[in-house]
């Protein structure tokens, strides 16, 4: 993969946290989730495929908890910092809330994921 599409791998992963927040997430949810993050990413390079991105981390990574899945989105966001731009500093905690926003209600636990994020985001 390359810097930018790391960055996309984290942001998948940081989805993928706020869709578990509430619960355990089935086919439904999985689908829906795919489908926000993949309408939602503004990737201007054509060479990124933001939805296979998406698909190997639901696939790959639906054993983990939520911390882990949030450890990782921060470490991707954090090794490949050069290629985060201001954009995607704004774009991404948005779609976070978009996920969190599909499967009603927002919980408590998907609105501090999302704050922590946001946080931890704009100081990488």
């Amino acid at each position: 993969m390359t810097e930018i599409e790391r960055l996309y791998y984290g942001l998948g992963l940081a989805a993928f946290a706020v869709a578990k927040a509430d619960g355990k997430i089935d086919v439904e949810e999985r689908n829906k989730l795919h489908d926000i993050v993949v309408k939602s990413s503004k990737c201007e390079n054509e060479e990124v495929d933001v939805s296979e991105i998406i698909f190997h981390v639901l696939s790959k990574h639906d054993s983990f908890d939520i911390e882990m899945l949030y450890q990782l989105s921060i470490k991707e966001m954090t090794l490949h910092k050069a290629y985060l731009t201001d954009d995607m500093r704004s774009d991404f905690p948005a779609i976070l809330e978009k996920v969190a926003r599909s499967m009603q209600p927002i919980t408590w636990e998907e609105n501090e994921l999302i704050e922590r994020f946001r946080r931890d985001i704009n100081s990488i």
